[in-house]
Order: C-alpha cells, then structure tokens, then sequence
C-alpha cells in the first residue's frame, strides 16, 4: 500500500505538471493565433513590399507581446519569431513561431526540472482586386452627400495594401467614367485614386446596371480566379436609367407629349407640349438613316441608336420626362449629360434626331420619345428589362404598331426597367464560373434596400442563395454615417481576405 500511495502521489503530480503544460501551451497558441491574424489584417501598411512586411513583423510582434508577456506563468527564455512569405498566387502568409521554458514540480521526482514548450500560429491574406463604383448622380449634391461621400471613400481606399491589392474605380450617373483603372500602384502613381476621388462632381441620373455591367468587364479581363475579386458599390438612390439599343420610330402612334411647343425641323412643327397628355397620331422620327433618307423618303431604314434612356426623379412617376438618349460613356469624372450628338455621314448620322441635339439641356432631352419607338427586353449587356425582380409597373403600349412592347414615355416604365436590369445585372455576374465576383453594397438614404441586398446576395436577404458568393449590405441612413458603413466594408472584405 505504501508503494501503491506512492506511485498514486506520482501519477497525480504528472497530471497537474501536464494540465499545466498544456495551460501555458494554450495560451502561448492563443497569443501566436492573435499575432498572425493581426500582421496579416495589416499587410497593406507602406507604400512598399518591405515595408509592409516590416510593418507586419511588427505587429504581429506586438500583440503576441501583449497576450503573452515576458514571465507568464513563470515562463522563462521566451523567443518569437515572425515570417511573412507568398505561399500561393495573389496569397501572402503571416506565420508566428514561439517557444518558452516552462517550470514543472511534481515532475522533479524524475529529474525533469523544466519542459520547452512550442506553438505556432498562421494566417494568410488573398491580395484584392476590386472596382470600387461610385454613385455620382444628382442627388447626392441635392442631400450635401457628394463632399461626404468622398472624404469616407478617401478612408476606405487608405485600407489597401499598395503593391499588392489592385484597385479601380468607375463613377456613374446617367452615364459612366473608367474614373481610375485597376493598378496595384494606386497610392504612389500620379495621380493616385484619393485625389481622383477629391475631384468627383455630383449631377445627373442613376445607370446603376451599366456601372457595374462595365466594373465586372474590367475585372473578368483581369483573369485572376486566386485573387479576391470584388465590385464595391455605392449609390444613393433607386435606379433610373438603362443603356440600350433603341429602335428608331418607324409609325405614327399614340403617346405622352414630348414637352415641344411649336418646334420646327425640316418645315414641320411639331407640337406636343404636355407630357402628361397623350396625343394621337405622334409623328414618326425625322432621323435620317446613312444614305440621308428621313421617314417622307422610300427606302428608309434607319438604324437602331446605343444610348443611355432616363427616367426623371426616382423613376416612380407615373407621368413626366423621360430624358435621352444620353452618351453613356462620360467625357470626364465631372462631366455633366450630353445627347448624342450627330455624325453626318456616318453610320451613326443622327441628323434631325430630337436625341442628337448634342445639348445638356433636360428640355430638349424629353424630346427623346418621339423619336425611339419602345425600350428593348433586353439592355445592351444582355440583361433582362422585363423580370424578374419588378414586373407588375412594367408598362406596355396596348395597341398600336408597338403594342406589347415596353413603353419609353412612362418614366415609372423606364424606372422598373432600369431596375431589373440592375439585379439581372448583379446575378448574372455573381453566376459567372470563370470570375467570382463578390458584391459590398452601401445605400444612402432613400434606397430600394430590398434590390441592394439582392445585388449583394447578402444572407439576410429574403433571396438568398448559397450557391452563389455572398456579400454584405450596409445602408447608412443619412450622410453621417457614410464614414462607418465605408468602414465596416473595408473591415469585411479584410476579414474575408484572410
């Protein structure tokens, strides 16, 4: 019994010196974990490689420092040690190795006065590719949001790590501009994207489908599946211009007045003043085609026109302007909308097009719908205008030679359109197997929050599906609150980084 007491002393003595162990071990691994997660969440510190490498080291150095300091548990000799290398393409790794002399006192009975005890902790970053587009539209400058707006994006782009992350930017209105195109320099190169950002003015409409159908080309041309790719979208209001290919009108019809009082072109006046009214028999274009020949002439067959069509307001209106068509592509990141314009002579000779008055004046824009004849099913990057997000004030001619199709001079038409081609827009690039894509969404003030957590595929969104990569909605409710839903994007897309 005395020797049986005695090995039981033993034993018991091994089981608190190993509870021990295992004790400093955990919170040795606990403090390498916390050094890796925190050096690789701020590899984007430097405007250099080696300098966010140092920077790293440093932080991972400081917070193993702070969660195991220096005689934790009576703990002697401690060494750390803190490697940052590329272990896959577009992935850089944080590893943090530690060791420490650990006391035993039970185990001293056997001669072993101490145990080294060793633990490691990884964590790895996937570098980004993202276009981040901006909502420039005219009621950002209407709510004082534009200022705001860009001082939070300013923040937001100081998170990302020169060298590694790549980064653009498109601005969007009723039109959109490559603002900044993708580059890993975005912070040394002139100019760099903050002071882009600080130059962005505020005017126009709200094209929301084409801005992200044009980030999502920049970032498929790319082809880098092993990056993180990422549209990083703001907006501030409901969408209510799409760009399409517009037939000409070929037929008298009945529709709603294009605001014109007595206009004369070619010796004829036109006169439909009223947009809320509608009028019988509405003249047919008086575009020529590219032989010159207008609608009095045999063999006229104009051709169809690309543009940017918008409704006026948030596109909820059952009558009033709708505006076009626009030029879609900007002249410059402050540039106000412009007509098409007209090309004699060429395949795209607009002359005596309402829409080619090469103006910026929104009354002459509303004469667009004398001369389109409907709005497409389809926008010009293949996105459905029809379904099937909004459907029921999807408004249609119900007789006449356009009969069936999608009205251009109803502006809550126009409005549900633009809409549906932005959520066909989101889910068509979310479905794409060669470029996942992942969609962070802010909306400011009065958004459709419903379609933003669709375009986000965000899970708490009523649509979500799990097949397809999930995003994050934030909405801010007024233009205080830009600078923290800016934030807590930044801070998902780093936390997804790793």
């Amino acid at each position: 019994m005395a020797i049986a007491l005695g090995m039981i002393v033993f034993l018991v003595g091994l089981a608190v010196d190993a509870s021990y162990l295992y004790t400093v071990r955990a919170k040795l691994q606990m403090a390498c974990d916390a050094g890796a997660l925190a050096a690789a969440r701020s590899l984007h510190v430097g405007l250099s490689m080696a300098a966010q490498e140092t920077a790293a080291r440093n932080r991972a150095l400081a917070f193993f420092d702070a969660n195991f300091p220096n005689g934790t548990m009576h703990t002697r000799n401690r060494t750390a040690n803190v490697t940052v290398e590329e272990t896959a393409l577009r992935t850089r790794s944080v590893t943090v190795s530690a060791s420490v002399t650990t006391p035993t006192y039970f185990m001293r009975l056997a001669g072993i006065n101490s145990v080294n005890v060793a633990a490691s902790g990884k964590a790895s970053r996937r570098d980004v590719n993202m276009m981040m587009v901006l909502d420039r539209s005219g009621s950002m400058q209407q709510s004082g949001a534009c200022e705001p707006m860009k001082s939070a994006a300013r923040s937001f782009v100081s998170r990302f790590a020169e060298g590694r992350d790549r980064l653009g930017m498109i601005t969007y209105s009723s039109t959109w501009f490559y603002a900044y195109p993708l580059t890993k320099n975005f912070k040394t190169q002139s100019p760099t994207l903050d002071s882009v950002i600080s130059t962005i003015t505020c005017t126009g409409g709200t094209s929301t489908a084409m801005a992200i159908s044009e980030a999502f080309n920049r970032l498929r041309a790319l082809n880098e599946p092993g990056a993180l790719n990422i549209i990083m979208l703001f907006t501030d209001g409901i969408p209510t211009g799409l760009t399409a290919q517009f037939p000409i009108k070929t037929a008298l019809d009945s529709r709603y007045g294009t605001g014109e009082n007595n206009r004369t072109l070619d010796g004829t006046t036109y006169t439909y003043p009223q947009l809320g009214t509608v009028y019988s028999n509405m003249e047919r274009s008086n575009c020529r085609d590219a032989s010159g020949k207008n609608f009095k002439q045999s063999g006229w067959a104009p051709q169809d026109r690309v543009g940017v069509l918008v409704a006026e307001g948030e596109g909820t209106n059952s009558t009033g302007a709708t505006f076009g068509l626009i030029k879609p592509y900007a002249a410059s990141i402050a540039a106000s909308d412009v007509t098409l314009g007209s090309a004699p002579g060429t395949m795209d000779d607009g002359t005596g097009c309402a829409f080619v008055a090469n103006t910026t004046s929104y009354t002459n824009m509303q004469y667009v719908r004398r001369d389109i004849a409907f709005v497409p099913e389809f926008d010009l990057y293949g996105n459905r205008l029809d379904c099937c997000y909004k459907t029921t004030s999807l408004l249609r001619f119900t007789s006449g030679p356009y009969s069936g199709r999608i009205r251009p001079d109803r502006p809550i038409s126009v409005g549900v359109a633009a809409t549906n081609a932005t959520d066909n827009a989101a889910r068509r690039i979310r479905q794409d197997p060669n470029s996942p894509t992942i969609f962070y969404v802010i909306g400011l003030g009065a958004v459709d929050s419903n379609l933003l957590l669709r375009v986000a595929n965000d899970p708490s969104s009523p649509t979500y599906v799990r097949t397809e990569p999930n995003g994050l909605y934030v909405y801010a409710p007024d233009k205080t609150q830009l600078n923290q839903a800016f934030a807590r994007i930044a801070s998902e897309i780093l936390r997804l980084a790793q």
